[in-house]
């Protein structure tokens, strides 16, 4: 069960929207998990995480917008009043100390995000064969946060696992009723290398 602090309309987003992540995850199974039978989630995002994505946000008052069509950023850029923008970082703020709870999916496991990097690298040592250490891919989400009457949405998701780890927060706009990229605030990933990390951050990626 998802709760979250939120209004009913809001409430039915925000579920729908974190079900989505549980969902694809199901229908990428017979493609590429096939032998994958859990699905793994941190109970938290990491503060850091949460804190560039916080610095990205004040940096720039214009947010270059996203056309799936042209799969590129184009001129039409979305712009924040000081209102709105103080009451973003508010709820950043609040994801920080949120815990997502056990058993939030069928077939799911959480595990606490301090314990994520051991099991990776446990897995990645491991005699499991390569199939079965791809299956150990944790996922990392945030509440959501909605703006203008539930028509716009912050959203982080990231993924970890033995080859990388990454991460997106983005804004999503409501059209026709289904939630669709709008523009980039942060983007950041990890190649696991086995001798070293190499961490890019993609601040508004141009």
């Amino acid at each position: 069960m998802i709760s979250l602090h939120v209004n009913a309309q809001e409430n039915s987003s925000a579920a729908t929207l974190i079900r989505d992540i549980y969902s694809n995850w199901v229908n990428d199974r017979p493609f590429a998990y096939q032998e994958c039978d859990t699905f793994f989630y941190s109970d938290k995002v990491d503060t850091a995480i949460i804190s560039k994505v916080k610095a990205s946000f004040l940096s720039d008052k214009e947010f270059k917008e996203w056309d799936p069509d042209q799969a590129a950023y184009v001129k039409r850029k979305t712009r924040f009043t000081l209102e709105e923008r103080r009451y973003i970082v508010a709820q950043l703020d609040l994801i920080k100390n949120m815990k997502w709870p056990a058993k939030m999916f069928p077939f799911a496991y959480m595990i606490p995000l301090e314990k994520v990097d051991p099991i990776l690298s446990k897995t990645d040592q491991s005699k499991l064969k390569p199939q079965q250490k791809i299956c150990m891919e944790v996922h990392h989400f945030s509440s959501p946060i909605f703006l203008r009457n539930n028509t716009l949405c912050f959203f982080y998701l990231g993924k970890s696992n033995i080859f990388s780890k990454e991460g997106a927060f983005w804004i999503y706009e409501k059209i026709e009723g289904e939630w669709k990229r709008l523009a980039s605030i942060y983007e950041w990933s990890v190649a696991n290398t086995g001798k070293y990390n190499k961490e890019i951050d993609f601040f508004n990626t141009p």
